[in-house]
């Protein structure tokens, strides 16, 4: 339970919610479980369809959910830190943590997939909040941060659209309290390079290609019509600097 509390805890700065767990699961014990799907499997229909959210879920998120968990067993040392107490923290600090080049690899690509993964299907919903709410520290922070929704939307649609190969585009607030969107590839955090996720479009191929096929532009345009910004605010409450 201390270890929950710790992961929930408000970020006074952005280098501290490094740290801060802002979507559920929140603790690093091993075994950490699979977070269920929040909505029916064919409710984000036509954007996503049944099958894919099954596969995306059922097997590609509870895949990597599995395999981290065994690279948690092998870390175990670490988890004496309190600073370690989330995943977050974990993988944030990944690169001090000592444990062998092997395990190492294999926490930031599953533990990377598990973080990644619990973001996206938390931060989607049938009916959500397609927009931030007016005049909210988000909105706010986008306005100043980008201009504009619109211009935010556009940046974060071409980032996620550019991705070579396998990977993702985010949201994150870096440390100077400013938001961005990068693109990263295969299940690299944000994490390891001490920005913050607040948002993340998947553009795997198994995201998208059994509806889609190879279209993975008319995937990000759809993508917009199912995010749900309500819980993404409440994690820019977190760690949004004071």
């Amino acid at each position: 339970m201390m270890m929950m509390m710790m992961g929930m805890a408000m970020a006074n700065s952005p280098n501290d919610g490094l740290t801060t767990c802002l979507y559920e699961p929140c603790d690093s014990q091993a075994p950490v479980p699979l977070p269920p799907l929040p909505y029916p499997y064919d409710s984000l229909e036509p954007s996503i369809d049944n099958q894919t959210m099954t596969f995306h879920h059922d097997r590609h998120f509870a895949g990597y959910t599995k395999k981290m968990n065994a690279a948690l067993e092998k870390m175990a040392a670490a988890m004496d830190d309190s600073s370690n107490s989330t995943i977050e923290g974990l993988m944030s600090s990944l690169s001090s943590l000592g444990a062998d080049p092997d395990t190492s690899l294999a926490f930031q690509n599953n533990g990377g997939g598990f973080l990644n993964h619990k973001m996206y299907f938390a931060t989607m919903s049938p009916d959500g909040q397609r927009t931030p709410t007016s005049d909210s520290a988000l909105e706010k922070a986008i306005v100043a941060s980008f201009g504009s929704f619109d211009k935010f939307k556009e940046e974060m649609s071409t980032a996620a659209k550019g991705v070579f190969g396998s990977g993702w585009a985010f949201l994150v607030l870096n440390q100077d309290g400013q938001l961005a969107v990068v693109a990263n590839p295969n299940q690299n955090s944000p994490l390891m390079d001490s920005l913050i996720p607040l948002l993340g479009i998947d553009v795997w191929e198994h995201a998208y290609y059994l509806l889609r096929g190879p279209d993975r532009g008319a995937y990000v345009d759809a993508w917009w019509d199912v995010v749900d910004f309500a819980p993404v605010e409440q994690a820019f409450e977190k760690v949004a600097p004071a």
